[in-house]
Parts: C-alpha cells; sequence; structure tokens
C-alpha cells in the first residue's frame, strides 16, 4: 500500500510539475509583447508591397505589433 501511495505522489507532481513547465506565468508574456510594439523602429513597421495591394495595411500593422496608422495617413491614400 505504501508503494502505490508512493508512486501516485509522485505521479502528480511530476504532472504538476510538467504543466508549470509547459504553461508557465502567462501574465509575463503580456507584459513583453506590450513592450515589444514600443521597440519596434520605422523600418520594422513598413507596409509590404503585398498588404498594401489588398488594403490590408492596418491588418498588417496589427498582426505584426505595430502601432496604427494615424488618420491623415489614411485620408491622404483614399
Amino acid at each position: 500500500m505504501k508503494g502505490i501511495r508512493y508512486l501516485f505522489a509522485m505521479s502528480w507532481t511530476i504532472i504538476a510539475l510538467g504543466a508549470f513547465a509547459v504553461f508557465g506565468l502567462s501574465d509575463d508574456d503580456k507584459e513583453a509583447k506590450a513592450s515589444d510594439a514600443v521597440e519596434k523602429t520605422a523600418d520594422e513597421c513598413e507596409i509590404p508591397a503585398f498588404a498594401k495591394a489588398i488594403g490590408h495595411e492596418d491588418l498588417w500593422l496589427k498582426h505584426n505589433g505595430c502601432p496604427p496608422r494615424e488618420e491623415s495617413d489614411k485620408t491622404d491614400k483614399e
């Protein structure tokens, strides 16, 4: 009976540590991603031609962590 208890305790410990290793602390990731958007340079946030061709400039900026375009840029191109 002691062997079964020991095996049960060890298996749950390994499962808990494995879950922590896989999922970690999610709050830290959100802060890191938010700070990455601020550090992007103008060259990194330049919209590629394919995104302009299909009219997805704003989506491209959003998905790549760049700040949104200003309203004056949008009205100049229309």
